[in-house]
């Protein structure tokens, strides 16, 4: 998976004007003002993790570095929030893979069903070469730079009509899905009415009637009071969702090398610190679920995955440029870092 970045010409002078535009009143005397955005509440891993790293930062700085976290998708939905962190109206952001698949096609691979023998094993996959292929194209074709990944985990279902205990009870559940063809396919071939919608809209499409459900981790589930109109959730595990840590790299090249140093080194400190935290959370998340009557089934999966087969792949490998010869690749790096067989992540 391995790949050499090489700067495109273009590219690279797009980004030395955005960063004398963006970025040419900020220096090291003055300090940085930096906006953060993310679209969970402030009560999430994401906002959690934005704040630790904000601290780090305020204190390996001496005060300069200043983070301002825009939660709740204050300044937009992830598409449009990634849209602004390419032009430098946000400085960071995080955002999920899914999300980041119409500038980079290949991301689509993350979204395969059931690619992951459990979230450790992705992070393993996504610590190594497969991550840093990922993340170099990302770099190469937006000017966004991504300084790791969170852990997140798996996607599960959620909804207001029945316990989820196998695929028959997908069939014909209208559920918010992210908006990625191969979360659709995915979900289609399990007879889901799979409806893309932007995240701050699926409360209140609950409530209505809209959609009957959707799908997310336990803390997003809880985080963002879904639990209050969907009471059923189920441990589905159907696609791993690789979240991201991303900066705008005008204004990282822009950044005084030390500055640049301490930035990657309190993202990945950060990092280390949210995947203990998001273990943690998940566990009160599902305490509040039951306290919240919330129904919570364990289905065996093995049915799961034989209703989706291999045609979701084999779509997926017709879609991509070198589609097949990516997913051969991807299916190496994903048996490498199986347990027990590779190492484990930085």
């Amino acid at each position: 998976m391995a790949l050499r970045l090489r700067w495109r010409p273009r590219l690279r002078a797009r980004i030395a004007i955005l960063g004398m535009l963006a970025f040419g009143a900020c220096d090291e005397a003055e300090g940085w003002r930096v906006r953060f955005s993310h679209v969970l509440s402030t009560t999430s891993e994401f906002h959690r993790m934005a704040e630790r790293f904000r601290d780090l930062m305020l204190e390996r700085t001496d005060g300069r570095f200043r983070v301002v976290i825009f939660p709740s998708g204050q300044l937009g939905g992830e598409r449009v929030a990634f849209e602004q962190i390419q032009v430098g109206a946000v400085h960071m952001a995080i955002t999920g893979t899914p999300v980041l698949s119409g500038w980079v096609p290949e991301s689509q691979v993350f979204d395969l069903p059931f690619l992951f023998e459990d979230r450790d094993h992705g992070l393993r996959a996504l610590g190594g070469p497969l991550g840093d292929w990922w993340r170099e194209r990302l770099l190469e074709r937006t000017g966004v730079r991504s300084l790791g990944f969170l852990d997140y985990g798996f996607r599960h279902v959620y909804n207001r009509r029945r316990p989820v205990e196998s695929p028959d009870d997908l069939a014909g559940l209208k559920l918010r899905v992210l908006q990625s063809s191969t979360y659709l396919a995915a979900y289609g071939a399990l007879g889901v009415q799979a409806t893309p919608m932007n995240y701050g809209e699926v409360y209140s499409a609950l409530q209505q009637g809209v959609i009957e459900g959707g799908e997310a981790n336990a803390v997003g589930f809880t985080s963002s009071r879904l639990h209050e109109v969907a009471k059923h959730f189920s441990f589905t595990a159907i696609t791993y969702n690789p979240i991201t840590l991303l900066v705008n790299e005008a204004f990282f090249r822009s950044l005084p090398p030390d500055i640049r140093a301490t930035v990657e080194r309190s993202a990945t400190d950060a990092l280390a610190w949210q995947s203990g935290e998001a273990r943690r959370m998940e566990a009160q998340a599902l305490e509040e679920m039951r306290a919240s009557d919330v129904r919570v089934t364990r289905p065996n999966l093995g049915p799961f995955r034989d209703a989706v087969g291999d045609h979701v792949r084999d779509e997926l490998a017709e879609r991509l440029p070198d589609g097949e010869a990516i997913l051969v690749r991807l299916m190496a790096e994903v048996e490498r870092t199986a347990a027990g067989r590779g190492e484990s992540p930085p």
